[in-house]
C-alpha cells in the first residue's frame, strides 16, 4: 500500500479526469491521496472533491507565492477546514523567497495564522519552503514546543543541516519524484539520513514527474516510483516503505 501524500487534483490535467487516476492508483497501489488547496478556490475545489471519493483527503490553505493575492480570505482558511471533516491540515502554507522577497512578511504572518488555525483544530500544518531555512526554522521552532504541532515539509530538497534541524524539532519530511534525477547526489544522501518513521512520499503531480517520465506532466500513481528510490537509497523492502510510509501519513494527519 502507497500514499500519495501531496498531489493536485484541481490542477489540469488531473481535473478532468479524476476516475481514471483513482483506477491507475488502484492498479500501482497506490489507495490514498491527499489534494492540496493553494488558495480559497482551489480549498474550495479539494473540499468537494474529498467529498466524493472516499479514498481522497484534503487540505484548506493559501500557497506563499499566492499569500499576496488572497489579502481579505484570512478568516476563510478556517471557516472551510471545519466544513468537512476529509479536510486533514492547513496548508500548503509557509514561505517561498525565491521568486520575490517583496512579500516577505505577508508570507510570515500568513504562515503564522495557518498555524494558529491547525493548533486550535488540532490539525496538521504542510510546508512549503524555499530559500527560506532560517526563517522557517524560526517560525517553527517558535510553535512546536512539547512537540504538539504536527509540520509537514513538503517536497524537501534542502540539504542535511536543514533536513538535520527539521527533524530535531519534531517534523516529518516528504520527498518527491526530484529524488529520482541523477543530480540530485546530495539530496539523496539526505533521503539516506532521514529515519523510516519520519517519511513521507509524494508526486506534487501535476509537476516533478520522476524518472522515467521527467518532462511529462505527473500523475499521482507515480509516486511509485518514488518509492522505489526511497527502496535503492535506504537498502530496504518496497513494501517496507509502503508499510512505514502509509503509518507516517496516517500518523502525521492524525487519522
Amino acid at each position: 500500500m502507497f500514499i500519495d501524500s501531496h498531489c493536485h487534483l484541481t490542477y489540469e490535467p488531473l481535473n478532468n479526469n479524476i476516475p481514471e487516476i483513482i483506477r491507475k492508483c488502484k492498479d500501482a497501489g497506490v489507495l490514498n491521496l491527499l489534494t492540496i488547496g493553494t488558495n480559497i478556490k482551489s480549498s474550495i475545489q479539494c473540499s468537494e472533491i474529498s467529498k466524493q471519493y472516499q479514498n481522497i483527503y484534503s487540505s484548506i490553505g493559501i500557497h506563499p507565492s499566492e499569500s499576496h493575492l488572497d489579502l481579505d480570505n484570512d478568516g476563510e482558511i478556517k471557516k472551510l477546514y471545519n466544513q468537512n471533516n476529509r479536510n486533514i491540515a492547513y496548508g500548503e502554507t509557509g514561505l517561498d523567497f525565491f521568486r520575490s522577497k517583496e512579500h516577505m512578511s505577508r508570507q510570515i504572518d500568513l504562515f503564522e495564522t495557518h498555524i494558529k488555525y491547525a493548533k486550535e483544530d488540532n490539525a496538521t500544518i504542510i510546508v512549503h519552503t524555499r530559500d527560506a531555512d532560517d526563517e522557517t526554522l524560526s517560525i517553527i521552532k517558535n510553535n512546536s514546543k512539547n512537540n504538539d504541532t504536527r509540520f509537514l515539509i513538503h517536497c524537501f530538497t534542502g540539504n542535511l543541516k536543514f533536513a538535520k534541524s527539521l527533524l530535531d524539532l519534531g517534523c516529518y519530511i516528504s520527498f518527491s519524484g526530484i529524488i529520482t534525477f541523477k543530480n540530485t547526489i546530495e539530496l539523496q544522501d539526505v533521503v539516506k539520513y532521514v529515519p523510516i518513521d519520519r517519511m513521507l512520499i509524494e508526486t506534487d503531480s501535476p509537476y516533478l514527474s520522476p524518472d522515467p517520465y521527467r518532462g511529462k506532466k505527473n500523475s499521482p500513481e507515480n509516486v511509485i516510483y518514488v518509492a522505489q528510490k526511497v527502496s535503492k537509497l535506504k537498502n530496504i523492502s518496497l513494501d517496507e516503505v509502503g508499510i512505514k510510509t502509509s503509518e507516517n501519513f496516517f500518523k502525521a494527519f492524525n487519522i
